[in-house]
């Protein structure tokens, strides 16, 4: 069995493209809260990740690391994670092939990313229409390796929306 927690980056500051490029974009202090409010569910239903892959921006590193500190209950969390700079902005096809590469080994994988890739593949594999910042959605499937998680074999298991 195979668990994937996808989850959208949580709320981040406006653009400014004469501020910031878009890839350095921050969290928003809501961001920052929600991020805390979904590591919090997590640690509440249990769903400790074995890995954690994050977009290579600012956003999705921050939401990982934040999700991750709840989830160690304010401590160092010993969970893996690893910045991937093929899911910035990444296209459902994309974040799938780099959830098809990822070791047997791990049995319960969460992806961070940006939409609308995350928000389409979330469609995809769960028919979940609206996916707002913070959003994690928890699928599960029968398959003894990643390369096996499809639209087909997923299964939705939970949904969770930071009520910020």
């Amino acid at each position: 069995m195979k668990t994937l927690y996808l989850l959208r980056h949580a709320d981040t500051v406006p653009a400014d493209p004469t501020r910031v490029s878009d890839h350095e974009r921050a969290l928003s202090p809501q961001g920052n809260a929600d991020a805390l409010a979904v590591g919090r569910y997590m640690r509440m239903y249990a769903l400790y990740p074995d890995l954690v892959l994050n977009s290579s921006a600012v956003r999705t590193t921050q939401t990982a690391q934040l999700v991750l500190k709840e989830l160690a209950n304010g401590n160092v969390s010993k969970i893996p994670a690893r910045s991937d700079s093929e899911l910035y902005q990444a296209s459902p096809a994309k974040i799938i092939s780099e959830i098809h590469a990822v070791a047997p080994s791990v049995q319960r994988l969460l992806v961070v990313g940006h939409n609308p890739g995350i928000a389409d593949l979330a469609f995809t594999l769960g028919k979940i229409r609206h996916y707002t910042p913070g959003t994690l959605a928890v699928f599960t499937a029968e398959c003894p390796d990643w390369t096996g998680f499809s639209a087909g074999l997923a299964q939705l298991e939970k949904v969770f929306v930071p009520k910020g």
